[in-house]
C-alpha cells in the first residue's frame, strides 16, 4: 500500500521558518536602548516607536537572509539548516535572494517617508552594508577579522542609528553602540567559529578561529585553542566588562552614592558570572574546558542583556523598561507558539 505524502509546506509556514524571528529579539533590542539613552524619562510617541521596529525587521532580514543566500552551498554540504526552507528544497535560492533586497530596500524606503536626515540614512547605509558585507565575504577572505569588525560597525551603526533618531547620541548613547559591535565581534569572531569549526574545515571556510589555528582535537568533541586565540576572545570580553562598567563609574547616571554602589555590585557578578562561562570556551588543556553549543549563544545574549538591565534599570521611566522587555520577550514567545 503506497505511503501517503506529506502536503508541502504553505508559504506562510515557509516564511515562519526563515525569518529566525528569535533572533530578532536582539536585532530589536539593539535600536530600542540606543533611543532610550538619547530620551530616558519619556517614551517616544508611536509612530517614532513603529519605525525603528520596521527598520530593524528589515535590518534583521537583510543580515539573517544574506547569509542564508552566500552560505547556502556550505550549508547544503555540511547539513547545516537542514530544517530551513531553503536548505530543504522548498524555496528557492532566488526567492530568497528577493526577499532580502525586498527588507533591504524597506529599511530606506520606510526611514525615507518617516521624515529622515542625511546622518540618518547613512547610518542605516553603514549598518546595511556592514553586515551585508560580513554575510558575502567572512569566510572568503585572508583576514576574517576585518570581516569581523565590518560586521561590527553594522551593529554600532544600528544603534547609533536609534539614539539619532530620537534625539542627540550623547556619551551613554556611543559607549552603548560600542558594547553592542565589540560583543557581536565577539560572537561572530571567536564564538561561533568555534562552535562551527568542524563543519567550517570540512567546507573550506576561512573563520577567525580557524585563521588563528583553532582544530578539532582527535577522539574528542573539543576544539584546540591556540593561546593567540584565548588571549584574543579574553581581550574582547574584559573589553566588554569595561564598557558596562565605564558608565557606571563616570556615573552617567547620575545616582545616588548608595544606589551607584549597589548597581555597581550587582553588575560586577553579572560580569564575573559571564566571565567563567565565557572563559570554558577559550581555554585549552583544563577539564573543565567544554564545547560550545547554540544554548550558550542564548545565555551570551542573556548576560548582556542583563548587565544593561542592571545598569540601566533606575535609569529609564518605567514605559521603556516595558518596551524593552516586550522587545525581548515578544519575538521570543512568539517563536516558539510557531515551533509548536
Amino acid at each position: 500500500m503506497a505511503q501517503a505524502t506529506a502536503p508541502p509546506p504553505s508559504r506562510l509556514h515557509l516564511i515562519k521558518e526563515h525569518v529566525y524571528l528569535s533572533r530578532f529579539a536582539f536585532t530589536l533590542f539593539v535600536p530600542l536602548m540606543g533611543a532610550a539613552t538619547v530620551s530616558p524619562q519619556t517614551l517616544p510617541n508611536i509612530t517614532s516607536i513603529l519605525v525603528i521596529v520596521l527598520v530593524a525587521w528589515g535590518f534583521h532580514m537583510t543580515f539573517y537572509g544574506t547569509n542564508d543566500v552566500t552560505d547556502y552551498e556550505l550549508d547544503k554540504i555540511l547539513g547545516r539548516k537542514d530544517d530551513h526552507p531553503l536548505v530543504r528544497g522548498d524555496m528557492t535560492r532566488r526567492t530568497a535572494l528577493l526577499i532580502t533586497l525586498a527588507h533591504t530596500a524597506s529599511v530606506f524606503i520606510i526611514e525615507y517617508l518617516s521624515g529622515t536626515t542625511l546622518t540618518l540614512m547613512f547610518l542605516l547605509a553603514v549598518a546595511c552594508g556592514g553586515v551585508i558585507i560580513y554575510d558575502v565575504f567572512s569566510k572568503r577572505n585572508n583576514f576574517p577579522p576585518l570581516t569581523d569588525a565590518i560586521e561590527s560597525l553594522g551593529f554600532f551603526a544600528l544603534a547609533l542609528y536609534g539614539a539619532d533618531k530620537i534625539g542627540e547620541p550623547n556619551f551613554l548613547s556611543y559607549t552603548l553602540a560600542i558594547t553592542f559591535g565589540v560583543f557581536m565581534n565577539f560572537i561572530t569572531g571567536s564564538f561561533l567559529g568555534i562552535v562551527d569549526v568542524v563543519g567550517d574545515l570540512k567546507g573550506g571556510a576561512l573563520t577567525t578561529p580557524i585563521w588563528f589555528g583553532t582544530r578539532p582535537v582527535a577522539d574528542s568533541n573539543l576544539a584546540h585553542i591556540p593561546r593567540t586565540l584565548t588571549v584574543f576572545g579574553l581581550a574582547q570580553i574584559a573589553a566588554l566588562v569595561v564598557l558596562n562598567l565605564l558608565p557606571l563609574l563616570r556615573n552617567a547616571f547620575r545616582y545616588s552614592q548608595p544606589q551607584l554602589n549597589l548597581t555597581i555590585a550587582m553588575a560586577i557578578l553579572v560580569s564575573i558570572a559571564m566571565c567563567v562561562h565565557v572563559t570554558r570556551f577559550l581555554v585549552s588543556g583544563v577539564r573543565w574546558q567544554k564545547m560550545p553549543r547554540d544554548i550558550d549563544l542564548d545565555l551570551l545574549a542573556a548576560y548582556s542583556v542583563g548587565i544593561l538591565a542592571v545598569s540601566y534599570f533606575a535609569y529609564l521611566v518605567t514605559p521603556w523598561i516595558f518596551l524593552l522587555g516586550a522587545a525581548v520577550a515578544v519575538p521570543t514567545v512568539l517563536a516558539k507558539v510557531m515551533d509548536k
